[in-house]
């Protein structure tokens, strides 16, 4: 078994990889000029990474899951078209951009290339290129450890053998973001997606199976920030605009400063965006929220747990409050109580009547919030009720949050007894830089009730918009579609349009082109979204209104002219 760490150095490149070497380091990926990712055997002590001069910070992968949820109900289900509105381009003969030009990236469980949605009208592929981190078919692209990397001219020849072996979407949800954001609807001209012509890049994540319940994927960040290295270096060298669309989230965060993410140069320039799904934590049960003061000797936070193999939990807290913790078994067993501490330690130990053991983190500040982060991992977890035992050290605000991992990872089961839906915005749709998307049902008229919500504590308000995302129509397996659910399925719509938007924008004056950066595009989305008159926005469920293509064009129109 492999786990892969994250690292911040501080040092050339050539120096980090002699530390590394020194060290019988020899599984990594430069990520970029401030980041690496290391993968070691599972009985690999990290203390040895804390030890290494040129390493400034060390913290575990963490753990990923889809944004989107296949629905199987194609009868009933939205096409692409309906969605996003784009009848408006498609059948109007005075608006011509299709999203040529521009290239979306697909980071999720592969693509189905064989699908005639992507498959030109020559008989070519729309794709780029694949890199499928599982495939053992080719070696690594350079400067990677794992996978094959598939060109558009290799995909091509599988295309014309008619094979579909060359890299496979066993799952599916890769294949219908794809279609839902560049789909030709070749299949079924009713189901194309949104920006027919923009390029894509496929990025395939290796899976890992039962790391919380036995036979669920999730994926990694390390795996994910190496996907977002290949997408950019393709960019560059294609040299073309590029729309990254995020359909995998982290757990929620309700405060957030930073993200390795943030350490790419690269997403600084124009034409570089990053869209991504809200969260699918709406009514999830994940997150906890409460307050405490000093004057409290303790507070008990409830978690019932279901049938499952492994949990997370983490303590968030606000501000410069720390707050220290202890667990308590369904036997009554409780946990060393782990408070604050100036030098990384891990507090491992056993619950001997359940046969869990445990391991605590409490890192004060963390660098992505600031803030305290208290990790405890519960191994071999049996069901029933746990309790989290939190004590205050030292309080100025009080408030804080607890959460468990992305519920599609874990027990239907497993819960907060005393949840609370706020703040459940996933870990990067929290990030200023991206411009976030939460799930709207159309058939309803309201916003849907698994969309992860804001508040995001010093940030602006998340999601920043919403977008049509029950039930919509894509490619699937084989030549047939299908149709899936959740804030990745918004991303995709939106990905699309801001691909539409890119193009438009270049379309017109030179000088509109510094125009292509997050922050222009995401006030053009809220400029052009629909708000209701019996809701204030912006606000926590829907930011600043629903998705509106045509009045989003009418705004860029309105700007550039």
């Amino acid at each position: 078994m492999e786990k892969s760490y994250i690292v911040i150095y501080n040092t050339s490149v050539n120096r980090l990889e002699e530390d590394l070497k020194n060290n019988n380091i020899t599984r990594y990926i430069i990520l970029n000029n401030t980041i690496a990712s290391i993968y070691v055997d599972d009985s690999f002590d990290e203390a040895i990474l804390n030890n290494i001069d040129s390493i400034t910070w060390v913290e575990r992968s963490a753990v990923m899951s889809s944004l989107i949820e296949l629905t199987n109900n194609l009868s009933n289900g939205e096409t692409v078209r309906t969605a996003a509105g784009t009848e408006y381009i498609y059948k109007n003969p005075y608006i011509t951009p299709t999203g040529e030009g521009v290239i979306i990236v697909i980071i999720d469980s592969g693509i189905n290339y064989l699908h005639p949605d992507f498959i030109n009208s020559d008989n070519t592929t729309k794709i780029i290129s694949i890199w499928d981190q599982e495939s053992t078919l080719k070696p690594p692209p350079e400067g990677y450890l794992f996978g094959s990397e598939f060109s558009k001219d290799e995909i091509n020849e599988y295309i014309n053998r008619n094979d579909p072996s060359l890299s496979v979407d066993n799952v599916g949800t890769g294949t219908i973001a794809a279609g839902i954001a560049a789909g030709l609807g070749r299949g079924n001209s009713n189901y194309d997606g949104v920006a027919i012509d923009a390029e894509l890049v496929i990025i395939k994540l290796k899976s890992y199976k039962d790391t919380f319940v036995k036979g669920k994927i999730n994926y990694e960040e390390s795996d994910f920030l190496a996907a977002i290295k290949y997408a950019l270096e393709i960019g560059n060298r294609e040299n073309k605009r590029m729309v990254i669309n995020l359909t995998v989230g982290c757990q929620s965060r309700a405060s957030i400063e930073m993200a390795m993410i943030d350490s790419f140069y690269e997403l600084s320039r124009s034409g570089r965006i990053l869209v991504g799904g809200a969260g699918n934590e709406g009514n999830t049960d994940i997150h906890y929220s409460g307050n405490i003061q000093m004057t409290d000797k303790s507070q008990d936070i409830i978690i019932q747990v279901g049938e499952q193999l492994n949990l997370d939990i983490t303590l968030s807290p606000i501000g410069p409050d720390k707050i220290g913790a202890a667990i308590i078994s369904p036997g009554g067993e409780m946990s060393y109580i782990i408070n604050y501490s100036p030098d990384p330690f891990v507090y491992r130990g056993r619950f001997s009547l359940e046969n869990t053991s445990y391991e605590m983190r409490y890192i004060y500040p963390w660098i992505k919030s600031g803030t305290e982060e208290l990790a405890i991992s519960l191994k071999n977890i049996k069901p029933g009720i746990w309790t989290l035992r939190i004590f205050p050290e030292l309080i100025v605000n009080g408030n804080y949050s607890v959460y468990l991992p992305n519920k599609n990872l874990i027990s239907p089961q497993t819960r907060f007894t005393d949840s609370a839906s706020e703040s459940t915005i996933t870990f990067f749709g929290v990030i200023k830089r991206v411009i976030t998307i939460g799930a709207y049902n159309d058939r309803t008229d309201s916003i849907w009730i698994g969309s992860s919500k804001g508040l995001v504590v010093k940030r602006p308000i998340k999601p920043d918009i919403v977008a049509p995302g029950v039930d919509i129509i894509g490619p699937y397996q084989n030549d047939t579609y299908n149709t899936a659910t959740g804030t990745g399925v918004s991303s995709s719509i939106v990905s699309g349009v801001v691909a539409i938007m890119m193009s438009y924008i270049t379309s017109q004056k030179e000088e509109s082109r510094n125009l292509l950066f997050s922050e222009p595009l995401k006030t053009f989305l809220m400029l052009g979204a629909t708000r209701k008159d019996i809701y204030t926005y912006p606000n926590v469920s829907q930011g600043y209104g629903i998705l509106n293509l045509r009045d989003t064009l009418i705004a860029i129109s309105n700007n550039i002219e």
